[in-house]
């Protein structure tokens, strides 16, 4: 079984007023994170970020109170600012990193 990603949004920053609008979204603060499930204990990755999006005159607008996560993430997916499968790429990498770790930290005894 391969790696599985998802999306966690930690904040969201809006105008508190935009014309008629009330809070409009313009930057999202996110946690992606990839896991690999077929061993114990699970490993975990996670990249974290913000992208800033843009509400425009005319588009479709969805006021905060009716917001889901799932139409937030659909931003996030269609940012031109994200390269979703590179992300997903350093995220296997990391784990890839843990499961077959190639550095190691030492501590002085010293002292």
């Amino acid at each position: 079984m391969g790696n599985t990603y998802e999306w966690r949004i930690n904040q969201m920053t809006a105008k508190i007023q935009e014309g008629d609008l009330k809070n409009v979204i313009w930057l999202i603060n996110y946690n992606f994170t990839g896991k690999d499930e077929s061993i114990t204990p699970v490993i975990f990755a996670s990249i974290n970020g913000s992208v800033r999006v843009e509400y425009k005159e005319g588009d479709p607008f969805i006021p905060y109170e009716d917001l889901t996560k799932e139409d937030v993430v659909s931003w996030l997916e269609a940012s031109e600012d994200l390269n979703i499968e590179g992300m997903k790429e350093n995220l296997d990498k990391q784990i890839d990193d843990k499961k077959n770790p190639v550095d190691e930290y030492l501590y002085p005894m010293w002292d």
